[in-house]
């Protein structure tokens, strides 16, 4: 009896063993579930849904590389005008107060795009690009002293350079040396060939959801690509720093579909988009402005600050702040019972109404751009970030940036680089970053964006 159960049970066990490795047979495990893992370059693996969205389950556990960062320029000022644009200007140390910004980089590809997901830490905000301001601060970094107009302020920005067809300079070609090819004789410039520059830029690209597309080569230096470029200079001189604005904002909702269907607001304190004519006289609005009688300085401070000789008020040399106004606004505010100063602006005669708020809005700063549509080879990139623009307080925390760059696999134009069935290919490329600066920029000379089959 005794064998005979222990032969059953021999018999069940190989029961239950023949039933788990056919389960495992025509059963599979799923497989286990992926988690990111850190490259030694740019990997963009195939998807059928393309990763718009900061959120996408795709992002969440692509393999990334993490870049890191060199001094590329630094101790680089700007032309006379220019005031308080370099905030890079002394490198790494003083991009993100110091700290590693901890740059991270993830791609992605389908039958037409390529996504490019870019990552880094910084702890200010910086939308504005060359301001117009009246009598504003001066830069500690330069010794201009002189008064009136100047342009200032600058946004932070972060750039990729792809080899378009060849390029070269003093240091090598783009193949070996990276983006270092790109500049020649210390100007951003190539000696022979061409290289492509996808610039988000947090002035002048991320509102309308794009980046800047440009290219330099060994004639023209850095330019835009062909077409109607995103942004045009907001003076009456094109090209002159001193010069005054020739629009301001026109009182309307800054309301902007984007390229990935998405709707933003504009906050008109930085962004301008819906614009008129800036108007009034400022030798005229400066008098009144300081007049003995009723002039708003006795409130607002001789050049705005908010503190005048009898009272505190609002401080309009705030960057953005007074560009958040309209001017019929201004005026029918100032005319209100709310106002504080109702009897000093009573006082002002009608005819120099404009010529005193034109003198106001110079204090604070009018968008040293004007944003609009692009069109060709400048639309060809498209981005999409975490930033919010709507109503913007650069005082507030900041902690970090998430962008998406998109982009058509090819375009068929000459001033792009050309991701032409890029199956098991790799293109090299190379980092740049900026915070509130142009002109100084770290980052990372050579890496490789490589197409995975």
């Amino acid at each position: 009896m005794k064998l005979f159960f222990q032969n059953k049970l021999y018999i069940l066990a190989g029961i239950l063993g023949l039933a788990t490795s056919c389960e495992k047979e025509f059963f599979p495990q799923p497989p286990s579930a992926k988690v990111a893992k850190e490259t030694t370059k740019l990997e963009a693996s195939f998807t059928a849904t393309p990763p718009l969205s900061l959120s996408d389950a795709y992002w969440k556990t692509a393999d990334y590389l993490n870049i890191p960062l060199t001094d590329l320029s630094k101790n680089e000022l700007y032309s006379d005008g220019f005031l308080n644009m370099t905030g890079t200007f002394k490198g790494l140390s003083s991009f993100n107060k110091g700290e590693d910004p901890k740059v991270m980089m993830k791609a992605a590809y389908d039958k037409t795009r390529v996504y490019i997901y870019i990552e880094w830490t910084d702890s200010d905000f910086s939308p504005e690009f060359a301001a117009s301001i009246f009598n504003g601060p001066n830069d500690p970094l330069k010794p201009d002293t002189f008064r009136r107009w100047t342009s200032q302020g600058n946004s932070d920005k972060v750039a990729l350079a792809f080899d378009i067809a060849n390029a070269s300079s003093a240091t090598g070609t783009f193949d070996v040396v990276g983006c270092a090819a790109s500049c020649h004789q210390n100007k951003m410039q190539t000696a022979t060939g061409s290289v492509d520059i996808w610039n988000w830029d947090l002035a002048l690209s991320d509102p309308l959801g794009f980046a800047r597309d440009m290219m330099t080569d060994g004639t023209k230096g850095l330019h835009d690509d062909e077409g109607d470029n995103l942004a045009s200079q907001n003076k009456i001189i094109q090209g002159n720093s001193r010069s005054a604005p020739i629009f301001e904002w026109d009182g309307t909702q800054q309301s902007y579909k984007r390229p990935d269907g998405k709707i933003t607001l504009l906050d008109p304190g930085f962004y301008l988009l819906n614009k008129t004519p800036y108007i009034g006289d400022l030798d005229k609005g400066d008098k009144i402005y300081h007049d003995a009688d009723y002039g708003c300085n006795h409130c607002h401070g001789e050049f705005g600050g908010g503190v005048g000789t009898i009272g505190e008020a609002t401080a309009f040399a705030s960057t953005g702040f007074a560009g958040k106004y309209s001017r019929a606004s201004i005026k029918s505010y100032s005319a209100s019972e709310l106002h504080p100063g109702l009897s000093y602006w009573q006082k002002v005669p009608a005819a120099n109404q404009d010529d005193l708020i034109a003198y106001i809005k110079g204090l604070g700063s009018i968008p040293g751009y004007y944003l609009k549509d692009p069109t060709g080879s400048s639309a060809n990139i498209w981005s999409v970030s975490n930033v919010v623009r709507g109503r913007i307080n650069t005082g507030s925390v900041h902690t970090n940036y998430k962008v998406i760059l998109v982009r058509d696999l090819t375009t068929g134009n000459a001033d792009d680089v050309q991701f032409l069935s890029p199956k098991g290919k790799s293109f090299p490329f190379g980092v740049a970053l900026m915070d509130h600066d142009g002109k100084n920029h770290i980052g990372s000379l050579k890496h490789l964006l490589t197409f995975k089959l």
